[in-house]
């Protein structure tokens, strides 16, 4: 792996300095990210190869598509871990296990009877449609606070309909929502768009949280080239709040 140096002579490895991967697919079998425990385990051991300790697997909860619940993710979550020797293995530490919930009807259902999987300080990551903004993203920023929760927007950077709405995308982060950068976003992976947004968001200081989005090893490939590009400068010493989980 090559190292990347930046203008502080500090060289990039790795992305150790995150210490957390808090949003990525590698529960078997549940979503569109890993297909069987084997593919789990590959893809922990190349996220462990990249840096980082610990995850915090957050498959997807879309009714209509992968209508996951607390039970199917802990059984996913048990078929990966029981009797299974992350040291010998050189696994990353799985923190605890949530979930990427799309906002629709069923959210709002899942929020009115407390069945919500957070992470750390009851944090809840969420996502919208990549066509149009949901009608009740606001809505439900207000009452997911008014649980105590902390609202987390993921990839903000890849809604089509915010790329040139910087006004929208700061109105929600002052009403306290979090947002979190997809590294993949960093490397064209998605679009050039979604890169020009990306790094204007961390030129901004709007992003609160990294996290890899992994899917598959094509995504591992693309991280690996990530560690070589100069968007690397931008988020080595951004402030973001993944360290927070291991305190």
């Amino acid at each position: 792996m090559i190292s990347f140096c930046n203008n502080k002579n500090k060289k990039i490895s790795d992305f150790s300095f995150l210490e957390v991967d808090m949003h990525n697919h590698i529960l078997p079998g549940i979503d569109d990210g890993a297909s069987s425990v084997q593919d789990s385990l590959i893809l922990m051991q190349e996220l462990k190869k990249l840096g980082f300790s610990k995850i915090i697997p957050t498959p997807h909860i879309i009714d209509t598509i992968y209508p996951n619940s607390q039970h199917t993710i802990n059984n996913s979550y048990l078929n990966l871990t029981t009797n299974l020797d992350f040291d010998k293995l050189n696994l990353p530490e799985i923190v605890s296990f949530s979930a990427e919930y799309y906002l629709d009807s069923s959210f709002t259902h899942l929020r009115k009877n407390n069945q919500l999987i957070h992470f750390g300080d009851k944090n809840i990551l969420i996502e919208m449609s990549y066509l149009n903004i949901s009608q009740n993203v606001e809505e439900e920023i207000f009452q997911l606070q008014l649980l105590g929760f902390q609202p987390i927007l993921a990839h903000p950077e890849r809604y089509n309909y915010l790329q040139n709405n910087m006004n929208y995308i700061q109105k929600l982060v002052g009403m306290g929502c979090h947002l979190q950068l997809n590294l993949l976003s960093l490397v064209n992976h998605y679009g050039k768009n979604i890169r020009k947004t990306a790094k204007y968001l961390l030129d901004h200081k709007l992003y609160h949280w990294a996290g890899t989005d992994v899917h598959n090893l094509k995504h591992i490939h693309l991280l690996n080239q990530l560690l070589n590009d100069k968007m690397m400068y931008k988020i080595l010493d951004y402030p973001f709040y993944n360290k927070t989980l291991v305190q």
